[in-house]
């Protein structure tokens, strides 16, 4: 009686795509703990070194922000909770609003995506910009104004979509196996 073939390894496809240099190797689930990782160092700079800043970048949103518009449709809401997870564990308020806000953004986000230049620096900063504005009139509606002026917020809303812009130039131009985002271009 022949001997029936066993079904190989599930690692041996990754070793055949690492033999073979034209396929990239890249593992399964590595692009969300490198984001993962990258989201906590945001949050940490965010609510440690840019928090005594009159007006400064939302860190986390514009990573939250470029990687709705840059990566595929496939993970836009879990990208956009892990990113806004990952910032409610460092932020010092007890509430869960940035993972609600995120995770609102990428579902308005989802119906306009084909009309955004996706892999380009303009529609990153322009959804950057858009998700701030978003999230700061919420907040301010819930929380209250604080000593927020106008000013404040554009200039924060201004360098939020310069810090997406540059989180893109960044972060755009890693190999495939290191891309915190898969890219989907439009």
């Amino acid at each position: 009686m022949p001997a029936t073939p066993r079904a190989p390894p599930p690692w041996a496809a990754w070793r055949t795509r690492v033999a073979n240099p034209r396929q990239p190797a890249t593992l399964p689930h590595v692009s969300y703990v490198i984001l993962g990782i990258i989201a906590l160092l945001a949050a940490l700079a965010q609510f440690s070194v840019l928090s005594g800043w009159r007006a400064a970048p939302d860190l986390p949103l514009a990573l939250a922000a470029w990687a709705m518009v840059d990566g595929t449709a496939r993970g836009v809401i879990w990208r956009a909770w892990l990113i806004g997870g990952i910032t409610d564990l460092v932020d010092p308020t007890p509430d869960v609003f940035a993972s609600v806000a995120y995770v609102l953004l990428a579902l308005a986000y989802l119906p306009i995506r084909n009309l955004v230049f996706r892999t380009r620096v303009a529609g990153w900063g322009v959804w950057a910009a858009i998700a701030c504005l978003l999230v700061q009139g919420t907040d301010r509606w819930l929380h209250g104004a604080g000593d927020s002026v106008w000013q404040t917020q554009c200039t924060t809303t201004g360098l939020t979509a310069l810090a997406a812009m540059g989180i893109g130039w960044l972060f755009g131009g890693l190999p495939g196996g290191l891309r915190p985002v898969a890219r989907e271009g439009a």
